[in-house]
């Protein structure tokens, strides 16, 4: 008999338990859950796919994103200050009034056909909101 893995896409409430443990979060299946406000600064996402996830207003102080998917994610107002995005995919994401301060956007896929290039540089410099000139 073959017993069949099923990836399976965490909750809300689910993310929510693991966050409360432990603050590694990496290689996990989050797409489309409803993250608002939820707070991941300092965790370890290095993989993770929030694909179509709400994160409006989420905090992702100093964590380590790299080749996480936000694609097509609602990142309004959310704060990477000091994130590591390295080779992230941004695409089609909703940045405006992101704060992306210092974050790290090597590699990284920005969804530049929604949000001027310049506005999201302007943000990584000076810290202001993306969209907003100051």
């Amino acid at each position: 008999m073959q017993r069949e893995e099923k990836a399976q896409t965490l909750s809300r409430k689910e993310v929510i338990e693991i966050l409360s443990e432990k603050k590694d979060l990496r290689n996990l299946d989050i797409r489309k859950a409803n993250l608002v406000k939820l707070d991941f600064s300092g965790c370890d996402l290095r993989g993770a796919n929030f694909s179509y996830a709400n994160l409006k207003d989420a905090s992702f102080k100093g964590a380590d994103m790299r080749d996480c998917s936000l694609w097509n994610a609602n990142l309004e107002g959310a704060d990477f200050t000091d994130a590591d995005l390295e080779g992230a995919d941004l695409d089609y994401s909703k940045l405006r009034g992101a704060i992306l301060l210092r974050a790290n956007l090597r590699r990284t896929t920005l969804p530049t056909e929604l949000v001027p290039r310049d506005d999201i540089l302007r943000s990584v410099k000076a810290g202001c909101k993306v969209g907003q000139k100051k």
